[in-house]
């Protein structure tokens, strides 16, 4: 999802527990275990990225409590280019 303001990132995209079709979408080898809200905005700063914490639900999980991470690049970018580079800053 996009917004004028930036991408929406669910926690769950970084999740080595989901599957893709659960809402993992990033690959299994950089994914990790229990990400957090936290760990996406670390990611983020570590790009330079201005990034706030959403509390928000994952709407296909909605009965669990979740988090989302809005994320602003400094340059534009397809959304998966960018979790691609959140998912390797939080491995690294």
């Amino acid at each position: 999802m996009i917004r004028r303001d930036g991408y929406v990132v669910w926690v769950q995209y970084f999740s080595r527990e989901l599957s893709r079709s659960e809402g993992r979408r990033v690959p299994l080898r950089l994914a990790v275990k229990n990400p957090t809200a936290d760990d996406v905005l670390r990611a983020a700063s570590r790009l330079g990225w201005e990034a706030r914490k959403l509390d928000l639900r994952y709407p296909s999980q909605w009965w669990r409590p979740s988090s989302a991470v809005l994320v602003r690049p400094d340059r534009q970018m397809r959304k998966s280019q960018l979790l691609l580079l959140l998912a390797e800053r939080m491995r690294g």
